[in-house]
């Protein structure tokens, strides 16, 4: 189609001007290919014309690229681009007309905000992996991935500028001999003029990731020069990226194309339930350039004053068009289930998961240690020299104690060491709590130790021995001590339970008692004392709030351990004693209000051993020989599930699904009905698996394997 286009190099010259079928409004700025201005349609739909630069309309190569390169961009269009709406590759002057965006780039809002929350770079790179997978879908490569050339619209961001380098090229260089791309952002391949790929785009994103989550370029700034070197030799400056997201960002990095992630596995990373809100404070950007642009669309003979009255608000959307991201569910069903994001191999087959961090997986045998990374299942690091005894983690360290009898801090992400402390016994302690603040570790035959996490360094030493374990912290950081038995009763198993100050070890309050638990919600703490009442405590000083009586049965009438059957779950308060001693032969569940102690419902459970429980919505399930389903408000049965599949073992809950592992693999069945819906297969090996369902994603090992499976919400 041919269309008369008045002066598209100079369009405010006259009153009207127009290009092809749009009225220019104003100019928003030019670049290697033309200039690019904002426009509106007859019906008043807002458009970016991007205008060709005259010298490059001579060229019979050029025009040909550009054809193709505008049907390849009519292609990328639907659910993830805003739509070519028209061109004209064969005018005077090719012009290519796109959807306005109104809203801000991203290099604007990093300015104005500073970084961005690891729930907001998730839609962010989320949104971009779509953007780019439409993209390389029909033959395009990016080339050009930066914050400028990203737009952050109310439900996602949106890229620009997609595959019209490769029009005024042809080749690797621009007609004035410079490589295609922003030094600092484009891959290390790009620099040294080698073949692309879609993996070079994976590079960029990292690189657009890095910026939007320190506020820093991830190769600092300077002369191109420089940042070309530091792109091909350096590493990434990923000092305040989210740990979540340091694996994934540290893998689109890397050096070999080769080793970067698929633009469809970063879908799956970095998969978001909801871009509702992502935004934040730069809503009120996004808000205003709406507001501006309806009523320069909306007025044809509009004052330029009034435009740049807005503040920079308009302008900052700079260029416009691109690609227009739906963050979608991934097409599923009525039933979502469990996808494989990444698996891979542990080094010995006797490692089992044993804690997740908020950036990495560490798994631990009986004398070695390895750390992966937690999007990514990419390798950290593994310490297999036979010399540990024990390791537990927090967020950043994992704590070992190794046969010289001391115990040792190690960087969570590097397996640096940062400390050792020295043995203070004559048996090796015994870790048992870690907040990323304090380790505590059992000493001198029931003494804990307080240590600094960051350090090592002593910070007290608790007066009283026999103790046994920590059970918890309350909310104001009291730590929570379990003792020896007492001899205070000679009716129930007593336990002297002593809440102490986590800087100073001194002694809060202590209570003999059946159970303490300290809920990580809510400002009370929740006890059974020997006549199995359920008590509410303060937890500055034990106070008593509330009593009330249970009918759950006597410590000394049934050999059930109760220490650790607590847990505030969903607004309801669950008791769940043990029945792994010896001479048990059943055990229960039991529902109480935690706001009153009042019994809501309790159910007999005919297995011997604890096999565990979980709470789905409406729906409890706990596990015999099968699964068994109860209402949550009521404890009236529901269903039953998992029979004939062999021994079962219980793994917890995830989006609406209970998730069971038998001797053919891992199973899901819906919450609501007990349908099975899931299975992944898994043969051969032990068939004990260590799992952690967190948030939307389950990880699990078994027999030396160690799986990550993302739980799209039903």
């Amino acid at each position: 189609m041919t269309s008369p286009m008045a002066t598209p190099a100079t369009p405010a010259a006259g009153s009207a001007p127009h290009i092809g079928p749009y009225r220019v409004i104003r100019e928003l700025g030019a670049g290697g290919m033309g200039r690019v201005y904002l426009a509106a349609s007859r019906s008043g739909r807002a458009v970016a014309v991007k205008v060709v630069r005259p010298e490059l309309t001579s060229d019979p190569g050029f025009r040909r690229r550009f054809s193709a390169e505008v049907d390849a961009a009519r292609a990328v269009g639907g659910a993830f681009t805003a739509p070519v709406v028209d061109a004209d590759p064969e005018g005077p002057q090719p012009w290519l007309a796109t959807e306005y965006i109104p809203g801000p780039s991203l290099s604007e809002a990093i300015q104005a905000h500073g970084p961005m929350p690891e729930a907001t770079l998730r839609v962010l790179g989320a949104g971009l992996a779509e953007a780019l997978a439409a993209i390389h879908r029909v033959g395009l490569i990016h080339r050009d991935l930066k914050p400028s050339n990203i737009l952050l619209a109310r439900d996602g961001p949106r890229v620009i500028d997609f595959g019209i380098s490769r029009a005024v090229d042809g080749t690797v260089l621009t007609a004035d001999g410079q490589i295609i791309g922003s030094p600092g952002y484009m891959s290390p391949e790009q620099s040294t003029g080698a073949e692309l790929t879609p993996a070079s785009d994976v590079f960029s994103l990292g690189s657009v990731l890095a910026f939007a989550g320190t506020g820093a370029p991830p190769f600092g700034t300077g002369a191109a020069h420089a940042l070309l070197y530091r792109t091909s030799h350096e590493e990434p400056r990923l000092e305040g990226v989210p740990y979540a997201l340091l694996g994934i960002l540290a893998a689109c990095l890397d050096k070999d194309p080769a080793r970067r992630p698929a633009v469809g596995q970063l879908q799956v990373w970095l998969r978001t339930v909801t871009t509702a809100g992502w935004l934040g404070a730069v809503e009120l950007q996004v808000n205003a350039s709406e507001r501006y642009l309806h009523q320069a669309v909306r007025t044809p003979l509009f004052s330029r004053r009034r435009l740049l009255a807005g503040g920079g608000v308009l302008a900052a959307a700079a260029a416009a068009g691109g690609t227009a991201l739906l963050l979608r569910s991934g097409g599923r069903g009525a039933t979502a289930t469990p996808e494989l994001s990444w698996s891979a191999d542990l080094p010995q087959p006797d490692m089992a998961l044993r804690a997740v961090t908020p950036s990495a997986l560490l798994c631990a045998g009986k004398t070695s240690g390895a750390c992966y990374d937690r999007s990514t299942g990419n390798a950290l690091w593994k310490d297999l020299s036979g010399q540990n005894t024990a390791a537990i983690a927090d967020d950043g360290h994992v704590y070992t104690v190794r046969t010289d009898g001391k115990i040792h801090a190690l960087d969570v992400r590097s397996g640096k060491q940062l400390w050792e402390r020295p043995a203070t016994a004559s048996g090796a302690p015994h870790l048992e709590f870690a907040n990323g603040s304090l380790l505590v570790a059992m000493v001198d035959s029931g003494h804990f130790q307080g240590l600094d996490a960051s350090t090592g360094a002593e910070r007290w030493k608790s007066p009283d021995g026999d103790g046994i374990a920590v059970t918890g912290t309350t909310r104001a950081g009291g730590l929570v001590l379990w003792g020896s038995t007492s001899q205070t009763s000679t009716t129930a198993d007593l336990r002297g339970y002593t809440t102490v100050a986590p800087d100073t070890g001194a002694r809060l309050w202590a209570k003999d008692l059946v159970a303490l638990y300290p809920p990580s919600e809510g400002d009370v703490l929740y006890a059974l004392d020997g006549a199995m009442n359920l008590l509410a405590l303060k937890p500055a000083d034990g106070a008593t709030l509330w009593t009330r009586a249970t009918s759950l049965p006597p410590t000394n009438s049934q050999i059930l351990a109760y220490d650790g059957s607590l847990e505030l779950h969903q607004g309801t308060l669950y008791c769940y004693p043990g029945t792994d001693a010896s001479g048990a032969v059943s055990g229960l569940l039991a529902a109480f209000d935690p706001s009153t102690g009042k019994s809501l419902w309790s159910v007999r459970t005919a297995a011997r051993g604890n096999r565990g429980y979980d709470r789905s919505g409406a729906t409890v399930c706990y596990l015999d020989s099968t699964l068994h389903a109860v209402d949550a408000l009521t404890g009236a049965p529901r269903w039953t599930a998992g029979s004939g599949l062999g021994t079962l073992q219980f793994l917890g809950s995830a989006r609406g699904l209970f998730l069971a592992a038998a001797p053919g693999g891992l199973y899901g069945f819906h919450a609501g009905t007990g349908k099975q819906v899931w299975h992944y297969p898994v043969s051969g090996g032990s068939g004990y698996w260590s799992a952690f369902p967190v948030d939307d994603h389950l990880y699990v090992s078994s027999s030396g394997k160690l799986f990550c499976f993302s739980v799209p919400e039903a």
